[in-house]
Order: C-alpha cells, then sequence, then structure tokens
C-alpha cells in the first residue's frame, strides 16, 4: 500500500513533463519551410533557381572567330637608284617574257644601266657566264676606244665582239672526206633547227649531191611529220621511226645512207641546252 503511493507521488511532476512534447512540437514549426523544401528541390532550391533563371536570361554561347594571321610587315622597297646586286638583276630577268638584246639600245644614254640590261639579256639568252662577262668587258674596251656615244653604236659593236668570239670556231663544210657525210644538228629549243635542215637540203641537193634524212627527234609532237613535209618538198629520203630511240634512228639513216651511196646525212635532234649535248 505504501509502494502504490510511492509510486503516484511523482504524478504531480507530469505537469512539468507535459511542455516536453511542446517543445518536440516546436521544430516543425522552424521545419516547416524544409518540409516544403523538397518541392524547390531542397535546401538548395534556392541556388538552383537563381543560378537556372540567370542560364535562361543568358545569352547562347556564339561560336569563337578564327583568329586571322599576323599580319606580315611588307619589305621596304627599295629606292630605284639603288644598285641591285647580280642575283636579284638575274631573278628580275627570269620574271620578264620576250625580252631580246634588241631592245637594250633603245635608250639615249650608255651608262652602267644599258650594261646591266644587256647582261641580263645574254644571260637570258642561254650565253653563259663567263661568255658573258668576256663579252661587257670586250664591248666596254670597244665602247671606250672608238668613243661611241650613241647606243646605236654599241650594238654594232656588240655584233662584232660576238663575231670575234666565234670566228676561231668558223670550220668550213666540207663535204665527201667520208662517205656519208654525217651532219647533226643540235640546238636550244625553237632555234630553227628542222628548218635550217630543210635549208641546208635545198642548198646541198642544188649542188648535185644526194642527202638523206633522219628524223631523230623523237621527243617533240609532230617533229617527223615536220621534217618529212621538208623531205619532200626537196624530193629527198627520210628515215624515221615512230616512238623510236633517237640513236636507234640516227643508226639506221647512217647505215642505209652507207647502202644507199648517199653524200649526206643530215640527222634532227630533240631541243636541249648546250650543257646537255
Amino acid at each position: 500500500m505504501f509502494s502504490f503511493f510511492k509510486k503516484k507521488s511523482p504524478s504531480p511532476a507530469e505537469p512539468s513533463s507535459t511542455p516536453a512534447p511542446d517543445a518536440a512540437s516546436a521544430p516543425p514549426t522552424d521545419a516547416a519551410p524544409a518540409a516544403d523544401a523538397p518541392k524547390g528541390g531542397g535546401a538548395l532550391g534556392w541556388l538552383r533557381k537563381s543560378l537556372g533563371s540567370q542560364d535562361a536570361a543568358a545569352p547562347q554561347a556564339q561560336p569563337a572567330p578564327e583568329l586571322a594571321p599576323p599580319a606580315v610587315a611588307e619589305p621596304t622597297p627599295k629606292p630605284e637608284g639603288a644598285r641591285q646586286g647580280w642575283m636579284e638583276r638575274l631573278k628580275s630577268g627570269l620574271r620578264k617574257t620576250g625580252s631580246s638584246i634588241a631592245t637594250v639600245f633603245t635608250g639615249t644614254q650608255i651608262n652602267d644601266a644599258l650594261y646591266e640590261e644587256l647582261e641580263d639579256a645574254l644571260l637570258m639568252a642561254d650565253t653563259g657566264v663567263k661568255a658573258t662577262q668576256h663579252l661587257l668587258g670586250d664591248l666596254k674596251r670597244r665602247v671606250k676606244e672608238a668613243k661611241a656615244t650613241d647606243p646605236a653604236a654599241v650594238k654594232a659593236l656588240l655584233a662584232d665582239a660576238l663575231a670575234d668570239l666565234l670566228r676561231p670556231l668558223e670550220k668550213p663544210l666540207v663535204i665527201g672526206e667520208h662517205s656519208p657525210t654525217v651532219i647533226m644538228v643540235a640546238g636550244v629549243n625553237g632555234a630553227g633547227k628542222t628548218t635550217s635542215i630543210g635549208k641546208l637540203t635545198k642548198h646541198l641537193a642544188d649542188h648535185g649531191m644526194s642527202v638523206l634524212l633522219a628524223a631523230a627527234d623523237t621527243f617533240r609532237a609532230a617533229a617527223r611529220e615536220q621534217l618529212g613535209v621538208w623531205a619532200t618538198r626537196n624530193t629527198v629520203e627520210i628515215v624515221s621511226q615512230e616512238g623510236g630511240d633517237p640513236a636507234a634512228v640516227s643508226f639506221d639513216a647512217v647505215s642505209a645512207g652507207r647502202a644507199r651511196g648517199k653524200d649526206v646525212v643530215l640527222v634532227d635532234t630533240a631541243g636541249r641546252l648546250p650543257t646537255q649535248l
């Protein structure tokens, strides 16, 4: 019985324990916004919303423009009065088309510019470096000795210098030492080799010599047909092979000329530079 009253004695403290549920229920009032927060994306929903609004408001990213290459500074042009080197003048001469030696002497003065232009023209004509230097030195000496003041007179002096330079190589055309006499015509492209063969054939035929032509130019298109026209005009025979080897054509022509008793065999060759002979 006494134990019963001891158990009931704590009941007056119930009023003090009843506020405990109130204290436990107090956090929901503070957590109420947190309970609604998942609808907005959790505790970071406000941040996500703000970022989303910024993304929506931000314009779409445009592709980066291609970077232009850095501008290259243009070289400062040289004054016209400055003397150019030999290599620069040679490069400048190679860019010219249709230049000839005759156009060099159209000026009114005999000066360094005239000799420089003449040097370019000679080099463009495949005269060679050594021959060009020799001709220029000889020409300057002749101009000084003749006291020439007109560019036209310089042109005549240049012709004399060229003739004197080639005179040691001059040889008479002797026909009959060998049977047949073989003449091979060589030169640069467009020098007129085939045309010269046609004229030489006419000259030899008029002097009573029998001529045989060899079409050894198997490189240029229609070269065989062109030489055939000259053979027909001069009423002479021709040896040719379509797509044949030049050496084989020449050998067959010389053998045919010896067998047929021809006096002269003229061999037409493909164009090549003097360094390729």
